[in-house]
Formats: C-alpha cells, sequence, structure tokens
C-alpha cells in the first residue's frame, strides 16, 4: 500500500518548492534545473532590493568547493573564479598563512593556514547563480504556512497566494518559518550566544589607503583587542556612551577584502568591515545610531594599523550596523511528514561564523539534497526513505559544527586559549565526516 502511494509522486510532474533564494536555495535550484527537474524559488524581498541592498560580506569556501561545482552546469563551471573577492589574484599567494595579531601593538600572535580556501562574495555568488542560469525566482512571496495533502504540499505565502508541489525544502535563514512548522515555535527559537558583532561592506578608500589595507595578507587577516572594548569610551567625554558596563573580553576585527573590480584603480576596491564583542553593549543598547557610532569610532580608533584606518573611513552620518550572536544547532529529530518538507543552510544549523564553515555546510546540503530528488524521481527509493536519510546525516553533521564555531568564538576571547582552538587545531577541515 505504502509502495503505491509513493509511486504517486516521482513522476515527471515531481515539482520542488524552495522557500528563501539565499545562496543554498540558488544551488539547490541550480542543480535542479541541470537534471531536468522542476522547481521554484519563492523570495521574500522585492527583486530591486534583493540585487542591491547594501548588505554584502565575504564567506570562506574551502571543501564546499566541490559540492558547489558538483551542482554547477559545464559553463559556470568554468567561471566559477568570478565569485571571488578578488577574481584577478594569484590563488597560490592568497593560500599564504593567515596573521592573528594583536589589534593594539601589531605584535603576531600565531599564523593558521589558509591552504585550499577562497574568499568568495555573497553577492556575487547569488548573482552567479540566479543570472548565470536564469533561474526561476519569484520575488516579494513572503512564506506563511505548509499544508501537507495526501502526495502534495501547498504552501501559504502572506499575499493569500498558494503553490503546490511535493517536496518543500525550508532555504530561509537563520529566522526561518519552515523551521518552525517543523518542530514548534519555541524549539524553533535561535540561542543567544552573548556575541554582538558589526559587520559591513565599505568602499570609497583612495589608492593609498587601499594598498594599505591589502598588507599583511592579499584575502583577510584577523586581530584581537587585549583590552575591554568600552575602556576607551568610559575614559573619554563621549556621554552617550557611559552608562555601559563592559565585561572582561577580548574583541575579534577580521579585516577582509570584499571585491576588487579593477585591480588597476585602487580606488574602486571594497572591504568587509567586522568587530565582533563578548558582553556589553549588546545590540539592543545600541540601537541608537549615535551611540552606535559613538561605540565604534571611539574603540576602533585604538587599533593597530591597518584596521584604524580601515574601520575609521566613515562619512559623517554613516549608519554602521550591529547584530546579536545567535545559533541554532539541530539536535532534535523533527516529522518530515514523509520526507515531504526539509531544511537546508541556515535554516538547518545556523552557527556564528569565527570558523568560515557555513557557506560549506549549506553547499553540502545542496549537492546532496539534489541527489536525493534525483533518486526519488528515477525511482531508486521513495521521498520518505532519501529525505530522512539527508536530514539523518546533515543533522549531526551541523549540530557539530554549531558547537565547533561557538567554541572558536569562546576559545579566541584569551590567548591563554586561542591555540587550544579548533581553528588552530584543525584548521578549516569539516567537524563532522
Amino acid at each position: 500500500m505504502e509502495a503505491t502511494k509513493e509511486s504517486k509522486i516521482v513522476s515527471n510532474n515531481f515539482k520542488v518548492l524552495i522557500i528563501g533564494g539565499g545562496n543554498c536555495g540558488l544551488a539547490i535550484a541550480t542543480g535542479l534545473k541541470k537534471a531536468d527537474i522542476d522547481y521554484a524559488v519563492f523570495e521574500r524581498d522585492r527583486e530591486n532590493d534583493y540585487y542591491n541592498r547594501p548588505r554584502d560580506w565575504g564567506m570562506l569556501l574551502h571543501w564546499g568547493t566541490e559540492y558547489l561545482e558538483k551542482v554547477l552546469p559545464a559553463h559556470l563551471r568554468a567561471r566559477i573564479s568570478d565569485i571571488r573577492c578578488d577574481p584577478h589574484g594569484d590563488p597560490s599567494a592568497c593560500s599564504a598563512p593567515v596573521p592573528f595579531l594583536n589589534a593594539l601593538t601589531g605584535q603576531l600572535i600565531a599564523e593558521f593556514p589558509l591552504e585550499g580556501t577562497n574568499r568568495v562574495s555573497r553577492m556575487k555568488l547569488r548573482r552567479f547563480l540566479t543570472q548565470g542560469e536564469n533561474l526561476n525566482v519569484q520575488f516579494e512571496r513572503c512564506f506563511e504556512n505548509v499544508v501537507v495533502e495526501g502526495d502534495a504540499v501547498r504552501v501559504l505565502f502572506r499575499d493569500g497566494t498558494q503553490e503546490t508541489g511535493n517536496l518543500v525544502i525550508g532555504c530561509d535563514g537563520s529566522h526561518s518559518k519552515v523551521r518552525e512548522f517543523l518542530t514548534g515555535y519555541d524549539a524553533a527559537q535561535l540561542e543567544p550566544v552573548g556575541l554582538t558583532m558589526m559587520n559591513f561592506p565599505k568602499s570609497g578608500y583612495t589608492a593609498e589607503e587601499a594598498h594599505l589595507l591589502q598588507t599583511l595578507h592579499p584575502v583577510f587577516k584577523i586581530a584581537s583587542h587585549p583590552e575591554r572594548p568600552g575602556n576607551a569610551m568610559l575614559a573619554g567625554e563621549t556621554k552617550r556612551a557611559t552608562y555601559f558596563c563592559f565585561a572582561e573580553v577580548v574583541v575579534l576585527i577580521p579585516w577582509t577584502v570584499l571585491d576588487i573590480p579593477d585591480p588597476d584603480d585602487a580606488t574602486t576596491w571594497k572591504f568587509q568591515n567586522y568587530i565582533g564583542w563578548w558582553g556589553p553593549p549588546y545590540a539592543e543598547d545600541l540601537q541608537d545610531p549615535d551611540t552606535r557610532m559613538d561605540f565604534y569610532r571611539t574603540w576602533t580608533a585604538s587599533l593597530c594599523e591597518p584596521f584604524r584606518t580601515g574601520a575609521l573611513k566613515l562619512a559623517e552620518r554613516e549608519v554602521v550596523p550591529v547584530y546579536a550572536g545567535q545559533q541554532w544547532a539541530p539536535t532534535m529529530a523533527w516529522d518530515n511528514h514523509d520526507g515531504r518538507v526539509t531544511l537546508a543552510g541556515d535554516a538547518a544549523h545556523s552557527m556564528v561564523p569565527q570558523r568560515g564553515q557555513g557557506l560549506n555546510h549549506a553547499m553540502r546540503d545542496a549537492s546532496d539534497l539534489v541527489d536525493a530528488i534525483q533518486g526519488i524521481v528515477s525511482r531508486k527509493n521513495t521521498l520518505a526513505h532519501l529525505i530522512t536519510a539527508y536530514e539523518g546525516e546533515m543533522r549531526p553533521r551541523g549540530a557539530t559544527e554549531v558547537a565547533l564555531s561557538l567554541e572558536q568564538a569562546i576559545k579566541a576571547r584569551d590567548k591563554s586559549t586561542i591555540m587550544d582552538s579548533p581553528l588552530f587545531k584543525m584548521g578549516w577541515r569539516r567537524g563532522h565526516t
């Protein structure tokens, strides 16, 4: 009886509904289009915001490269260097060990290997996948709920529209609504970890400044500030900041190139600014843009070069974003409704960025799901079996990496534990094989 029920699904009409147009969802769509399997991607943002919103950052791509390449058609595999932050750079030079510095003095604390690692742009990868394959991405489709009806699944959107298919994949990010459907609201909520971050792209540097920012390493460098981030502010005259009480922390400041469109014109280069710290002020304490800017300017003024020049090149009324560090680990099982609803990418395992693993796990998810769906359509096995098998591998892999990324962030706080951190012990290797 069950085999008969499944046979209705595995037909030429099999359709996959992908919720979320981030890079994981786009990679799944690319692989499905390559395999000639029907799909649609539903993205909540308007098209103009999706491509032009100034939220861009670099992402490390290392062991996940093989999984991204696996879902790409040949003409995109040949152009994969296009997504690198610096597509013109010498890959061998980019593999030099990454310096880890004292952010006050510039003293080298340690180095860790970068071999086999590229840094890619979030926005470049998004455009590469959507426009390189002319993917079916439907904008302004905000997910509301899923209704499972026999062999089919119906997705309801906030505007009152709906779509029907055979499999729903939640690729809707760390605040996933599809995850809420699968686990319940309470279990789906992100766990705060006490880390606060400012992360934003920045251009407009002079050629001299841009070349300074490329010293020490062509891809990125990391500095650790040995003092509490509020010391300079508490000693100063910034009245809006004096109420903050700071915990003992070490602040991490990675500095990375984000885009080099013209290697001969350094004024076109874009960089990624990031600082992260433990304890107060938390994101909710910095909601006022002026208070946030006071904190950022006053504290980063104490940094060594090239971090100081990079951080302080801000317009008078520029607003820098602030984020609360959060995570979600797939440590529990859920009812996937006989394989009809599942998760991938940040929706399935949301981690802090300190070990540079998120994109790699997302590409593994995408590749594995494309394989599973091809197996369903070709009748190698049932939907329930293959999606459950995918989740059985993905959950412990994702949970392990969430834990390792948090361990890295915590151990990087203290010079006595940094050398015992996962990054120094394991490098960029995956945490679960």
